[in-house]
């Protein structure tokens, strides 16, 4: 067996207060001839440290070699933390001083998470028993690097102690990424990654009495349900060379908090990518978007949700079928996307910055307009219908969107045209649009068009598209469901650097 298993073994005997006589003394054997590289790892989860010249440092008690009361230290040292004290007559200093500093640290962290507004609703029963001191460091550093927003390297930050770290982390509102990445850590003891997962669901499914007050009926759809609902946005935008696009995607673990509550984000790229995002050919973006998926459900396992995607795409690309790209899937291989999950396009240009400066005022108006019919059947008269293109001005479509929550859209629309088509909506700041890519020959596009705009209230019609997606693929024939496509905009629900940006300074 080799060394280091034997040291693990040990160890586990003793942090399960089972040690004998025979394996103290085997301990002390093999600290004496291991690697001082072997024992710094294995041994730095307990505070002990060994130093260039050899000396030992368990606590705040300094020895100089692993004799009787250093052994003894060790595993008291050990034993504290996992709650195993032995009753000896002396007793030992460092190992007081130990408990003493892992209880005085796991106080600071409940009263820390606890005063914290962000968290005065998390039970103190959720944090009274996390013991961050059987966590190895590595694992917290680590946790605590990928849950910092991207460009935080650039702030100089470091974590000296886990108050700290969480101190930092609440600063940046992403304790719940931090708890998160901590409870994947295999690492990390079961028992604790399964209190960090409490902790962190709770953190974020939280509700803010204060703004639940200002929330429609429709904020509360997914929990009267039994179903969370959470959201994969991803952005995809043109390079310079326009061969090749840029990637980017988070995952939404809780829309009723705020929007400038960056908490609620979770990116899904790796961490290197994170400052820019991925880089792909267009073929390959099914590819990608297939692993943020899959990446989403290690998130949602266990829970019972809803998991919508929204795609932002720029205008001469929305006319991408991003709901015919496939997916895999554990038992059929692969399915297609827009069957699996309601898939809502976005329009890039919302994005920017000038464009928000000019229309987020009317943009906001008119998804509160929205809000105050999301529970009802879509009323004929706030949808503008186009019918054909022919005779198409985009100014004049524009002047029709006034006062409009929706543009239905029953001929497909030349490429051509698609980009005035998006003007119009896009300075109009109409918020839903549904239209087919296709026109079926010898097909009723407008009775079909408008059955799935009436068959459930306005809230559901995403499903409802996705359900017509459904029963397409049942069929050989042609369907209107293979060339449906929906506009979602939500002023509220934008990526976190443009959410950052609306942030008025000092919120």
């Amino acid at each position: 067996m080799a060394k280091t298993d034997k040291l693990s073994n040990i160890i586990d005997r003793i942090l399960n207060g089972s040690q004998t006589e025979e394996d103290i003394e085997q301990l002390r054997q093999l600290l004496n001839v291991a690697d001082n590289r072997q024992i710094s790892t294995q041994l730095g989860k307990y505070n002990v440290n060994i130093g260039e010249g050899k000396e030992i440092h368990i606590g705040d008690r300094i020895y100089q070699q692993w004799d009787k009361d250093a052994m003894e230290a060790l595993v008291k040292a050990i034993q504290a933390t996992s709650g195993i004290h032995q009753n000896t007559q002396d007793g030992d200093v460092a190992a007081r001083d130990i408990d003493k500093r892992i209880i005085y640290e796991n106080c600071t962290i409940i009263q820390l998470l606890s005063s914290d507004s962000n968290s005065s609703n998390l039970s103190q029963e959720s944090l009274k028993d996390l013991d961050f001191s059987r966590i190895p460091q590595e694992s917290i550093q680590q946790a605590y690097q990928k849950a910092l927003p991207p460009d935080a390297d650039v702030w100089g930050l470091e974590g000296n102690n886990i108050t700290q770290i969480l101190q930092q982390l609440e600063q940046f509102r992403r304790l719940v990424e931090f708890f998160n990445k901590l409870s994947q850590d295999k690492n990390v003891p079961q028992e604790i990654r399964n209190q960090l997962s409490g902790v962190a669901e709770e953190l974020a499914l939280k509700k803010y009495p204060d703004e639940n007050k200002n929330k429609t009926p429709a904020d509360f759809v997914s929990s009267q349900e039994g179903q969370l609902q959470f959201y994969l946005i991803a952005t995809l935008e043109r390079c310079d060379n326009n061969e090749d696009f840029l990637l980017n995607a988070w995952l939404i673990i809780d829309d009723s908090l705020p929007g400038n509550n960056l908490s609620k984000f979770i990116s899904l790229l790796d961490q290197d990518e994170q400052q820019q995002g991925t880089l792909c050919k267009f073929k390959d973006i099914p590819i990608q978007l297939n692993k943020f998926i899959k990446t989403s459900l290690k998130y949602l396992r266990g829970k019972q949700y809803q998991l919508i995607i929204e795609v932002f795409l720029p205008s001469d690309l929305i006319g991408t079928e991003v709901d015919r790209w496939k997916i895999s899937d554990p038992i059929v291989e692969e399915i297609t996307l827009g069957i699996k999950y309601p898939i809502r396009l976005r329009s890039l240009e919302r994005l920017n910055l000038d464009y928000l400066d000019s229309y987020l005022s009317d943009w906001y108006k008119y998804w509160d307009k929205v809000k105050t019919v999301l529970h009802n059947e879509p009323i004929q008269e706030l949808f503008v219908h186009l019918q054909e293109m022919e005779t198409f001005n985009w100014k004049s479509l524009k002047n029709n969107l006034q006062g409009k929550i929706g543009l239905k859209v029953t001929c497909a629309p030349p490429k051509a045209k698609t980009k005035e088509l998006f003007k119009a909506i896009l300075t109009a700041t109409t918020p839903i649009a549904i239209w087919t890519r296709y026109d079926i020959p010898d097909f009723d596009h407008v009775s079909a068009i408008d059955e799935i705009l009436t068959f459930k209230p306005l809230c559901h019609l995403c499903e409802s598209v996705r359900q017509t997606r459904e029963q397409a693929d049942a069929q050989t024939e042609e369907h209107l469901g293979f060339h449906l496509a929906i506009l979602w905009e939500d002023p509220y629900r934008l990526t976190p650097n443009v959410m950052l940006e609306l942030t008025t300074p000092g919120q």
